[in-house]
């Protein structure tokens, strides 16, 4: 009996081990994290996510780490009258620490995601600053205390810098206007890493931005980062969407900001990679391809299957985009994919709604897709 036992235990060890020895994440472990998001029982666009065990078989194979993409929103968090729900964002953690993933916490502060009563008073005015640094505080206190020594990583503060156009027609950088630093000031970012680091001192703290191929704002968020640093605010990286289109940004504007923070020293994290097949359709934001033929023709060119030539061309784009993440490995710390396969990503309904997208690596049948494949055989040991 015993001898049956021990051979059962050896089986499924020795499968577990080759299940995970086959992932994506075992074969990239010698150079960074690997992973994908939680999407949670409700989707960004408020579907139900009917996919949850197909998604966490993908995830349990191939990736070591996790990122909340809602359910520790403010938004998802808090409801009209300040109290709290806890429960999707519990069980985020709990199926996290179940399948000893690491665990990314996904955002503290962002101008997008915070109810707007958070910076009105009962009367409907805008409150004073003194009062919302204390909400802030008390916030960050009542979520990050909660999970304290469960989440290895907050992404704390998130999109806070934005390019304008000078008069004379010169980009440059600057923090951009949101209730927190319109209220607050721009001390706002350094009031929250400080008091998600007073709420948990072993956590590392994130500060996560997108567009970081316009250069303006890669040099500009080194050094607003080294000089909250230099002041002794506690921030351990940058983090950087990768939300990348299959030419745009070309891959030189991808290795300026990998090279530049490489060179500062400050540890990076691709923080929401995907590739796109479709047209780039930011200028429709808002606006639904169910509506308007003219623009169902135009950017949505593959609302039932995608050619296997775009898919090639996807794998490619891929390929070379790792092919400099590998290079600057010393400094990349994590490597997140924004979503676990086609069908749940957030590019199906935003620019615009409607469409159909395909930028991850599985597909809507959870099968791997070429770019998945790819991956795999430029790190694989021959």
């Amino acid at each position: 009996m015993h001898r049956v036992i021990l051979l059962l235990f050896l089986f499924f060890s020795i499968s577990f081990f080759s299940q995970n020895e086959n992932g994506l994440s075992y074969l990239y472990k010698d150079h960074f994290l690997l992973g994908s998001i939680y999407h949670g029982s409700v989707l960004g666009n408020d579907e139900l996510n009917l996919n949850q065990d197909q998604e966490h078989k993908i995830i349990s194979k191939e990736f070591n780490t996790i990122t909340a993409e809602n359910c520790m929103k403010p938004l998802f968090l808090l409801d009209q009258n300040g109290n709290y729900n806890f429960k999707e964002s519990d069980k985020f953690v709990d199926y996290a620490l179940e399948n000893n993933l690491t665990i990314v916490g996904h955002t503290l502060v962002w101008k997008n995601s915070a109810p707007e009563w958070f910076f009105k008073d009962e009367k409907g005015n805008t409150i004073s600053r003194e009062i919302l640094i204390l909400r802030l505080k008390d916030y960050i206190k009542t979520v990050v205390s909660r999970y304290k020594g469960k989440i290895s990583y907050w992404d704390v503060v998130n999109e806070a810098v934005d390019v304008f156009k000078s008069e004379d027609n010169k980009s440059y950088a600057a923090l951009k206007p949101s209730p927190w630093y319109d209220i607050i000031g721009e001390d706002y970012i350094k009031i929250a890493f400080e008091a998600a680091h007073d709420a948990d001192p072993d956590c590392k703290l994130i500060y996560n931005d997108y567009n970081m191929y316009q250069s303006e704002k890669t040099d500009f968020i080194i050094d607003m980062v080294n000089n909250l640093k230099s002041e002794g605010v506690p921030i351990h990286a940058i983090g950087s969407q990768g939300h990348m289109f299959l030419n745009h940004p070309s891959l030189d504007k991808v290795e300026y900001w990998l090279r530049k923070i490489s060179d500062a020293n400050i540890p990076l994290h691709i923080t929401e990679l995907d590739v796109s097949v479709l047209p780039n359709a930011w200028k429709h934001r808002g606006a639904s391809v169910e509506d308007r033929f003219d623009l169902a023709q135009k950017y949505n060119p593959y609302p039932n299957h995608i050619t296997s030539s775009k898919l090639k061309q996807q794998a490619k784009r891929y390929k070379s985009l790792f092919k400099l993440f590998l290079k600057y490995s010393h400094t990349i710390e994590r490597v997140t994919f924004w979503g676990v396969w086609d069908g749940n990503s957030w590019r199906n309904y935003l620019p615009m709604k409607g469409r159909t997208d395909y930028p991850l690596l599985f597909d809507r049948k959870f099968k791997p897709k070429p770019a998945y494949f790819t991956l795999k055989d430029l790190v694989r040991k021959k």
